[in-house]
């Protein structure tokens, strides 16, 4: 009895999930068309999980969809009455089962669930392109440092070339001489990272505060 009324339900789902096939199938195929050997999804242990995690609702959602893609079998009613007392129930259950026909329950994509989607895109897509803004930026200045290596033949006139925000600074300490002002000694001073923090925090303005943050844990006292 168990299995006949399973049966008949699985038939009750047959025509909501015939529905979803469409939508189903498109968005695999958006899925299946995703490299997931490139290292922006390895890039972290959470993501990686996260990804994982993803990936095997899909594999999972496809093997129900594979399961559940066509008719179920036949129900014998016949020797389903053998193994109960109440053999017109079997009987009612037979008819019921060749007359249903259920109606398809329709599922829409909510717009508050479409809108934050988008929105998350939207941002995936801001931080790809800073990402190859950055990608090309250090290109270029590694690009630069090769290209201006120093070798014996390398002059200080080269360096200052090479480097005029520090010639600069080299400049105007000697003329406010201050001859000790970058001389790093552990005993009595320490690395001043005030250039380099604001350095990125011109780079990165929309992380200020993480760059901060992470300033004041390395430099408590800058």
């Amino acid at each position: 009895l168990q299995s006949t009324l399973s049966s008949i339900i699985i038939k009750g789902t047959m025509i909501t999930t015939a529905s979803r096939q469409v939508a189903r199938s498109a968005a695999h195929r958006g899925f299946a068309t995703v490299d997931w050997s490139k290292p922006i999804f390895k890039s972290d242990p959470e993501m990686m999980s996260k990804i994982g995690q993803f990936r095997a609702w899909v594999a999972n959602a496809d093997a129900m969809a594979e399961k559940y893609s066509g008719p179920p079998s036949s129900i014998d009613f016949a020797s389903a009455k053998d193994s109960v007392r109440a053999k017109d129930l079997i009987d009612n259950l037979d008819k019921f089962y060749a007359s249903a026909e259920p109606q398809a329950t329709p599922e829409e994509w909510s717009a508050e669930d479409k809108a934050s989607k988008a929105q998350l895109i939207d941002e995936a897509k801001a931080d790809r392109e800073k990402m190859l803004d950055d990608i090309s930026h250090y290109k270029e200045n590694l690009a630069l440092m090769k290209a201006n290596r120093t070798t014996r033949d390398t002059t200080g006139e080269d360096v200052r070339a090479l480097y005029p925000d520090i010639a600069k600074e080299v400049d105007d300490e000697i003329d406010n001489r201050e001859w000790f002002k970058d001389v790093i000694d552990p005993c009595r001073s320490s690395l001043d990272p005030t250039k380099y923090r604001e350095a990125m925090k011109e780079r990165y303005p929309d992380q200020a505060e993480i760059i901060d943050q992470k300033f004041n844990d390395a430099f408590p006292s800058k």
